[in-house]
């Protein structure tokens, strides 16, 4: 009776301390939410401690909340060695925080190695051990590419230093895995806006989240698209013509069953115009054999290109623009098709590059081509000499159109809109020629018109 009734007594007390515990779990989140919110970070922060420590998985909101709170703290702390106990401790709350709620998508391996190297915590190893575990084993967060860009640097970087045991082919296959990765972030970005983009065209109305996220997708296309050259950058010393010819040449008979290995070195080799040499074609027709694509058939466009042979070049290139299904690499490819024709068959050149945007209306190198085309026809265009000059305020709304729908060309599109307005008539030619509003249509292959500014 006495040890059933001690049973009894535990239980009640456990259910008591259980729910007391659960009650002050409860009126801390409050609390650290509150004092957050308020931006009150040093009211919230023992509140933090307190629940990281004895309610742990009371909400995820402690991580979510508790990262600005020590974020705060490492800003405001002078003291050298007080912000890297704090750095270190976003550091575990991070660990805490995937302990905890796995699975959450917050990207935190990736955040802790850039909060150690941000402020210069820890060594660069640890640093480049978090990048390459969350590279391996959860690139779906991976998506900053200021962090992309780290990653690469730190391993070319172990390369150059005789680190590790690294290779050439390695730092080529870590360039190709990151330029992939970015181009995949760049891509999904770059399909959201186009949607948005022919929103606009529709004469639509963007809503409030809409204009956000096109001025987000925007910035972030911009910065990827940055981190792509700075990679170049680094790797072009490395993979010169002269290292890179013999350096295949050598692979090519135990790697040239290797599709993967094949497509890489074939697109490197194009990317760094090396692909007149005959080793080029070579690799490009063993890929076509062992696995035709749209990607094997683009190279073999270029390989007849670099041959001279043009019909068969644009056989090719046509067959690949239709095989893709990716919607930038198909405008790739159609706006590689206008450029060739753009000397002999402007007009053909145009179609090609209205086939560009078709496919990706924010390919905004489609509109700056047919604005240089235009520009080049100006002295075949047009009645009297005002007319010829006129032709350069149409090139300028292609430079305009470019510059609204690609963030990576929007510096130079500007540019050159503001070089095609000086060509333009000037106020006083308007006003002497009397065509102040007036529209001026071109009756050339352009079959476009004008309409003159007002004074």
């Amino acid at each position: 009776m006495k040890t059933k009734l001690t049973l009894v007594l535990l239980i009640a007390v456990s259910f008591l301390t259980n729910a007391q515990s659960s009650d002050k779990c409860a009126e801390d989140i409050q609390y650290l939410v509150q004092f957050t919110k308020s931006k009150d970070y040093n009211d919230a922060y023992p509140y933090l401690q307190s629940m990281r420590k004895e309610c742990p998985t009371y909400h995820k909101a402690i991580y979510i909340y508790g990262e600005f709170i020590l974020k705060d703290k490492i800003d405001n702390t002078q003291a050298p060695e007080e912000k890297a106990k704090f750095v270190k401790d976003l550091v575990a709350l991070y660990g805490e925080h995937d302990k905890n709620y796995p699975g959450n998508g917050a990207g935190n391996t990736v955040k802790k190695a850039m909060l150690l190297l941000d402020n210069n915590v820890g060594t660069k190893e640890e640093a480049y051990g978090y990048l390459d575990n969350a590279f391996k084993t959860d690139a779906a967060n991976f998506t900053s590419a200021k962090a992309l860009y780290t990653y690469f640097e730190l391993f070319v970087d172990d390369y150059e230093a005789g680190k590790k045991g690294l290779e050439l082919q390695q730092v080529f296959d870590k360039y190709d895995e990151i330029t992939e990765k970015l181009e995949l972030e760049e891509k999904g970005l770059s399909d959201e806006l186009d949607v948005l983009l022919n929103k606009i065209e529709a004469q639509e109305e963007l809503t409030d989240k809409e204009t956000r996220l096109k001025e987000r997708n925007e910035y972030n296309i911009e910065q990827f698209s940055t981190v792509k050259g700075s990679m170049d950058a680094k790797i072009v010393l490395l993979s010169t013509c002269e290292k890179l010819i013999p350096f295949y040449q050598k692979s090519f008979e135990e790697k040239k069953t290797d599709v993967l290995w094949l497509k890489r070195a074939a697109e490197r080799l194009e990317a760094k115009d090396c692909d007149s040499d005959p080793l080029f074609a070579k690799i490009s027709e063993q890929l076509h054999k062992l696995n035709p694509t749209a990607e094997s058939a683009y190279l073999l466009g270029v390989a007849a290109q670099r041959a001279r042979n043009t019909s068969k070049a644009l056989e090719y290139f046509n067959q690949s623009a239709q095989l893709f299904t990716d919607a930038t690499k198909k405008a790739k490819v159609y706006y590689k098709i206008a450029t060739m024709y753009g000397n002999g068959n402007k007009s053909l050149a145009r179609t090609y590059a209205k086939k560009a945007l078709g496919a990706k209306p924010s390919f905004g190198q489609a509109y700056m081509l047919i604005a240089q085309l235009y520009a080049s026809s100006s002295n075949e265009c047009g009645q009297t000499p005002f007319d010829k000059r006129a032709v350069y305020w149409l090139c300028a709304q292609y430079a305009n159109k470019a510059a609204s729908v690609d963030p990576a060309l929007k510096a130079t599109a500007n540019r050159q809109a503001a070089s095609y307005n000086g060509y333009a008539p000037s106020r006083t030619d308007i006003f002497n020629a009397n065509m102040a509003g007036k529209t001026i249509s071109f009756n050339c292959w352009i079959g476009e018109s004008v309409r003159v500014p007002n004074l």
